[in-house]
């Protein structure tokens, strides 16, 4: 017979969101630094096909997920 699984009365999302915030900062880091190339590219008047947007588009772009990646960093603490 199987054992039963104790519950314990809090709920598990508090180690949900860390590993949530992780995995969303790794991935604008790569999106960020994906962004800088096509930026870069567009400066040098290389180009690419994953050139969509204008510069000043791109530009914007980059400044708005740094400010989002800033605040990813940010410590949350969570008191019970």
């Amino acid at each position: 017979m199987d054992e039963p699984i104790e519950q314990r009365p809090e709920d598990d999302w508090v180690d949900q969101d860390l590993l949530t915030r992780e995995l969303a900062g790794s991935l604008l880091d790569e999106e960020i630094a994906a962004e800088r190339d096509r930026i870069d590219r567009v400066d040098r008047g290389v180009g690419g096909d994953d050139i969509v947007m204008s510069r000043a588009d791109m530009a914007r772009r980059l400044a708005a997920m740094e400010a989002i990646r800033a605040d990813v960093d940010v410590n949350v603490t969570i008191q019970f």
